[in-house]
């Protein structure tokens, strides 16, 4: 059985319920109390009593409801009258069925005997239908025994049949593969081949050919085709076809801080600086693209867009907020053109930036200077910089500027700065919880986008509102100006919605604040451009004909009217007639253009005659560079060559000069502000720097530094990992974010989603219930299909029921975690870890491209699409993705997700308080490399939703998702604590497994303290497959094996090599610590002191002293060997003849560069040197295999 507890309901005289054996002996009332013996049904007080008796017991005591007691007459009835009748009746139901007939018999009798015409048959037919369905539970074999006249069910809906025994499972056009494990029943069916049109809502039956597809809300016939942006789609058996088409890249700054990339990666910073835009190949003249971010508050959150710069060898173009345009730091007017760029005002509000390589910037002025990158397919692939690498893969956006993708905005936003700039901050503060009553107006203001009955609702189906909202709410309380922040966030969704080709006009009426006044007898539009509404466009077009593919708003002249030179609107015949340099002649005026006399005549020369050709103090090495001295240079320190400047390979583009210490010509500053030549040149990852030649591991990349970038080296297989966790939160393979709350089973994963209906080897489902009084869900059990085999995952533990040869299964118990390991030969590797409550993360490597499709998305590297419905269309928004993927086509649709912490404000400022952990100090280790905000936001809603029981276990669950996405990338985080989240792991010191059915039930006097909690099973390495925290019982340096059934090293350091020339050489595997230099270490003697050996087997670090010398300068040191012994064996393997060995040694564990300060003989300051160092050791754990070559 798959739930707990069923109900059924024939919206009449019957009532059937089902609970699973579990509460056997635990229930009471008119179904009685479940303990398996037939005969006490009816016992109370120790007394048997006749069933209205006993029915009367369990009346519930409600004051509003009197309830008679009523002594029911028993009625008799002859043994043999109707009996025979009753008996055949049965077995014209089912002649076969085992199910025992005496008490339907009676039953029958009874209805035969109360019938209005005793003996008629119609009165039986509930007793009837009753035996059918315990005969279809049986699975025994009923017969169709209903006709018109006797026992009929009416006549079948549309062309649906009548069956007695037909499947529950109820198979659509929306989800024609509905499979479920339940008996037959009676009722109408579709016909086999046909499936049931639950999109027409008429109740026919189709063949699967003939099923119509939906698109918000709308109903389309086979075969109809919708355009959409980007993108054809034809419906073919219910699910859209989609061809993609060639579409340019579109990049955005929107709200002073907001981004999203050519791949639809949207992300926040807040940074002071000049950042890289774009740069690419593909633009001339090695030109790259600019943004220009300056403080615009009292707060260091209120930075904003200022300016936007094009830089390439041939021009500097400067486009700013206060509308100026400066070309090599000349001051132009608009519109200019500079070789194969042209800028122009297109409207009051907006100026465009066209060229004829590809590359156009709309740029809005008002009321919030933002900015709109379109990119032309020749982009594609070959773009780097904040607008991310236009690949179609959202996951590796962050790509920065050393070539090594980052886990973090600021981090990836620093990577690209072009000019001796502090770093971007990180704000962990929500702005609006400084102010209730900013929250307040943000929030009533911003409502607009999401509220029902609004002039954006039209959209909802097309672009999803809520992120626009969020980010209207955080712009209102971050920046002091608030109504232009909003009005911008309410224009950017008016324009998402334009893109999508639904226009909105009006909207600004609409709400407050928003509405623009336009000057010079100017008129607003919503949709509006600078062609034909200057007198400028009539003189040369090519400089302001140059539409926009998606609508602009702002002020322009009305039709038939033109804007002149003095901003006013005018007829044709007044329009002035403007000149290649900038100057212009009235209506009607003649000027001499090489010796031809013009005349301007409608906004145009007229001109006769035959035209000219036109084909005629600072420590070395570093050095101070002042602005105001006469020799100093342009930009003084604001240029100043930086390693991070080298990796991004552009010339710096300064907004001001800046005076400074600057690295001698030829050197570079690394962060610490020293100068190195280019060749040494550190990387950074996560916030860390690393030397030359070093290597890491990250994003499925093996990466080593050279020069100050990373040369990454693609792994050969690769996995990505989907999670549900808490109640109701996915983060999908592709890295989109959603949470939803729905009681239904949904598809999390399945493969085989092709466009031919192709079968799957695999499926995982989840089911959700309530768990909360707020209406938010939880993951409760976790179905995982495997062909012919099901593994359930529910109540804390698993059950495996069927077979499947083709697939191999591991399962790794853990007192936190139950981890399944599952291969399919040729396909997939699967490793799905579930902490027994309510999160579940799914990790898949494939072998091939194939197609997966569910809640999880489709896993295809790009978040954009993944929302992808089950008839194969993207959904707009998360409640129109998840509904399409319920299991059960009669399970209700979640129409709105319930926020918590608004339903229960009393317990929001708890949760912000315990979930803060994952925002503090605690996790600043794992900060820079794993975005905290979405953690500590799901946190904060799971522990305001969990108010029914187990509020800190849901807290506790939530924060414990962050720590292992920490540990996915290699940062173990030790937070839980005695009186925070603890783990009783000593319980397994003082306890054993009973054998008999597994629990940990006995008692041991004799206490075995070998169990303990461990945040990880290895800290900080990537040797243990699955990571995870736990109670473990092996020593720190080691992890436990469940294949092997053996503790494992967790480091195996390489081979090492001497990086040091020195008597007695410490193995390190970095490289030399000190350029072109040598450093003596001198071995002191032994002191005198006895030392106690190492335990015989135990390998450990043992202190010991040095004298180092370098330079005149030296210094006694305390550093650390490794000492004892570890454990090896040699095992013979009879089948191959071999002898099989495991060998270890013990060795240092981690190998780093310290810094040591020498004392000096001719220098009061010390010299501080580096040197190899280590403080752990542990066995080298190594394996060979010797073939046998016995003696005789």
């Amino acid at each position: 059985m798959e739930i707990e507890l069923a109900v059924f309901w024939n919206n009449d005289d019957y009532l059937m319920v089902l609970i699973e054996e579990k509460y056997m002996g635990r229930t009471c009332g008119l179904c009685g109390n479940f303990d398996g013996q037939e005969l006490n049904e009816f016992m109370s007080e120790d007394k048997l009593l006749d069933p209205h008796k006993y029915a009367a017991l369990q009346k519930i005591d409600d004051p509003a409801e009197i309830c008679p007691f009523e002594d029911m007459a028993i009625t008799h009835v002859p043994r043999k009258k109707f009996a025979r009748v009753c008996s055949q009746l049965l077995s014209l139901v089912s002649p076969s069925c085992n199910i025992s007939r005496k008490g339907f018999v009676i039953r029958c009798q009874l209805d035969m005997q109360a019938c209005s015409d005793p003996g008629q048959r119609n009165c039986t037919c509930a007793t009837l239908s009753e035996y059918s369905r315990q005969c279809a539970m049986s699975h025994e074999e009923v017969s169709d025994w209903r006709s018109d006249d006797f026992c009929s069910l009416g006549k079948c809906q549309a062309n649906q049949i009548y069956k007695e025994c037909g499947s529950p499972c109820l198979r659509t056009c929306s989800n024609p593969e509905y499979t479920c494990s339940s008996y037959c029943t009676y009722g109408c069916f579709c016909p086999e081949g046909t499936v049931l049109d639950d999109i027409s809502r008429n109740r026919t039956c189709v063949p699967i050919e003939q099923c119509p597809c939906t698109l918000n809300g709308e109903r389309y016939a086979p075969g109809d085709v919708m355009k959409a942006a980007c993108r054809t789609c034809k419906c073919s058996m219910g699910q859209w076809s989609c061809t993609e088409l060639p579409c340019p890249g579109r990049c955005s700054l929107e709200g002073g801080s907001f981004v999203t990339t050519f791949d639809s990666r949207p992300y926040r910073f807040h940074g002071v600086c000049t950042y890289v835009l774009m740069k690419s190949p593909m633009l001339p003249h090695n030109g790259s693209l600019m943004a220009v971010f300056e403080k615009s508050g009292y707060t260091s959150t209120e930075t904003s867009l200022t300016a936007i710069i094009y830089v390439s060898g041939r021009d500097k173009i400067v486009i700013s907020k206060n509308e100026g345009l400066i070309d090599e730091d000349e001051l132009k007017r608009l519109p200019y053109r500079s070789g194969d760029i042209t800028i122009f005002r297109q409207s009051s509000t907006h100026i465009q930036m066209y060229t004829t390589f590809g590359l156009e910037l709309l740029i809005q002025i008002l009321p919030v200077f933002q900015i709109y990158i379109k990119a032309g397919l020749q982009f594609q692939g070959n773009t780097r910089g904040l607008c991310g690498n236009y690949n179609g893969e959202t996951t590796d956006d962050f790509m920065t500027s050393m070539d090594i993708i980052e886990g973090t905005a600021t981090l990836f936003v620093d990577s690209w700065r072009s000019g001796n700039c502090p770093a971007a901050i990180e704000r962990d503060i929500d702005p609006c919880s400084m102010s209730q009553l900013n929250k307040m107006c943000a929030e009533t203001h911003c409502s607009v986008l999401v509220k029902k009955g609004t002039i954006f609702e039209k959209c909802h189906p097309v672009v999803n509102p809520v992120p626009f909202y969020k980010r209207c709410v955080y712009q209102a309380c971050n920046y002091e100006e608030t109504f232009p922040y909003i009005c911008s966030a309410l224009g950017s969704y008016a324009r998402a919605c334009a893109s999508m080709g639904l226009f909105i006009g009006n909207w600004r009426s609409t709400v407050d604040n928003c509405t623009i006044s336009c000057s010079g007898n100017q008129t607003f539009s919503y949709n509006t451009q600078a062609c034909d509404r200057t007198c400028l466009s009539l003189s040369n077009r090519e400089l302001e004909c140059h539409p926009t593919d998606i609508p602009i708003d702002g002020c322009n002249c009305p039709k038939g009217t033109y804007l002149n030179h003095k901003n006013q609107c005018v007829r044709k015949s007044q329009c002035p007639c403007y000149l290649h340099d900038g100057k212009f002649i009235l209506a009607d005026q003649s000027t001499v253009i090489g010796g031809i006399t013009c005349y301007c005549i409608n906004g145009n020369l007229s001109c006769t005659g035959r035209p000219v050709d036109p084909a005629e103090s600072c420590k070395s090495p570093k050095r101070y560079v002042s602005c105001s001295a006469p020799s100093g240079s342009k930009y003084g320190a604001a240029c100043a060559p930086t390693c991070q400047m080298l990796a991004t390979g552009i010339e710096c583009v300064p907004s001001k000069c800046e005076s400074g210490c600057v690295c001698a010509p030829g050197l570079y500053q690394k962060l610490d502000g020293t100068c190195v030549p280019p060749d040494e040149c550190p990387c950074e990852y996560g916030g860390i720097s690393y030397a030359k030649g070093e290597e890491i591991h990250a994003e499925c990349k093996t990466c080593t530094c050279e020069r100050g970038k990373w040369k990454c080296i693609q792994n050969s297989r690769c996995s990505s990992t989907c999670s549900l966790y808490g109640e109701g939160h996915i983060t999908t393979f592709d890295g989109q974010r959603y949470v939803f709350d729905g009681s239904c089973e949904y598809i999390l994963v399945m493969d085989g989603c092709g466009k031919s209906r192709a079968f799957h080897t695999f499926k995982i489902v989840t089911e959700n219930v309530v768990c909360g009084n707020t209406g938010v869900t939880c993951s409760r059990s976790i179905k995982i299909h495997l062909g012919n085999m099901t593994i359930t995952l529910a109540d804390r533990t698993h059950a495996i029921s069927g077979w499947n040869p083709q697939t191999e299964v591991f399962i790794e118990e853990n007192a936190l975690h139950l981890v399944i390991e599952i291969t399919i030969p040729d396909k997939y590797e699967m490793t799905l870890i579930w902490n027994r409550h309510m999160n579940i993360f799914i990790k898949i490597f494939r072998e091939a491209k194939d197609q997966f499709c569910g809640l999880c998305g489709n896993y295809n590297g790009n978040l954009r699409d993944d929302f992808e419905t089950r008839s194969r269309y993207v959904a707009s928004n998360e409640l129109e993705f998840v509904n399409s993927w319920k299991e059960n086509p009669l399970c209700g649709d979640v129409f709105f997700v319930a926020d918590p912490c608004s339903k229960n404000p009393y317990r929001k400022a708890w949760a912000e308080k315990k979930c803060s952990i994952i925002s503090s100090n605690v996790f600043a280790a794992c900060q820079k490399k794993v975005p905290h905000k979405p953690y500590y936001k799901a946190c904060v809603r799971d522990s305001c939703g969990c108010d029914n029981g187990g509020d800190c276990e849901c807290m506790c669950d939530a924060i414990a998702v962050y720590a292992k996405a920490c540990l996915d990338v290699g940062v173990c985080i030790d937070w839980r604590a005695p009186d925070f989240c603890p783990v009783y792991c000593d319980y397994f010191n003082s306890h054993k497994k009973n054998n008999m059915d597994g629990t940990y039930t006995n008692y041991i006097n004799e206490l075995n303290c070998t169990w303990h909690y461990r945040p990880c099973k290895c800290a900080n390495v990537t040797s243990a497959k699955v990571n995870i925290e736990g109670c473990y019982n092996c020593s720190s340096d080691e992890y436990y094996d469940h294949k092997k059934k053996t503790c494992m090293p967790c480091y195996i350091p390489p081979t090492p090599t001497p990086s040091i020339t020195t008597p007695t050489l410490i193995p390190t595997p970095v490289p030399p610590p000190l350029h072109n230099t040598t450093i003596i270490i001198t071995t002191t003697p032994r002191p005198t002191t006895r030392v106690t050996p190492p335990q015989r087997g135990k390998c450990q670090p043992v202190k010991y002293e040095q004298r180092v010398d370098h330079k005149n300068c030296s210094k006694t040191v305390t550093l650390t060997r490794c000492e004892g012994m570890c454990p090896s064996s040699a095992k013979l393997n009879i089948a191959k003849k071999t002898v099989d060995m495991e060998c270890t040694c013990c060795m240092p564990r981690t190998i780093y560069m310290k810094e040591v300060e020498l004392d000096c003989l001719d220098s009061d300051k010390p010299l501080v040197i580096e040197i190899p160092f280590f403080d752990d050791c542990i066995c080298n754990f190594d394996g060979c295999t010797q073939q046998l070559n016995p003696t005789v």
